[in-house]
């Protein structure tokens, strides 16, 4: 009788073994078709969010490439002294009676 018991109880502990390890592949299944499912919209979001960082960078450089521009077409508009100085440097031009100069730096290497 207790030979009988103690073959009921082994049976059931594998039973109960056997029951733990189908309910785990079962929920590793599950976690597996979740991921699956959801992997490729994770790369996607991290890759929009790259993209965006990048045209966010790119925006702020341009919005002050247009600020420098913006300032320097206002100071040709309403500066003399400067619109002179740029005159003078960019297309060479001199006052009546003026010489202009040029030194350029040597180039290295070349003699």
């Amino acid at each position: 009788m207790q030979e009988l018991r103690s073959q009921r109880r082994r049976k059931a502990e594998a039973w109960n073994k056997a029951n733990r390890m189908v309910a785990g592949l079962i929920g590793f299944g599950i976690l597996m078709v979740l991921v699956s499912a959801f992997l490729p919209e994770t790369r996607e979001v991290a890759r929009l969010s790259a993209e965006k960082e990048k045209q966010l960078s790119t925006l702020a450089r341009e919005e002050k490439l247009r600020a420098e521009q913006s300032r320097e077409l206002n100071l040709l508009k309403t500066d003399p002294e400067y619109l002179e100085i740029i005159a003078r440097e960019k297309i060479g031009l001199m006052k009546e009676g003026e010489s202009i100069i040029n030194l350029d730096a040597p180039v290295p290497g070349k003699n």
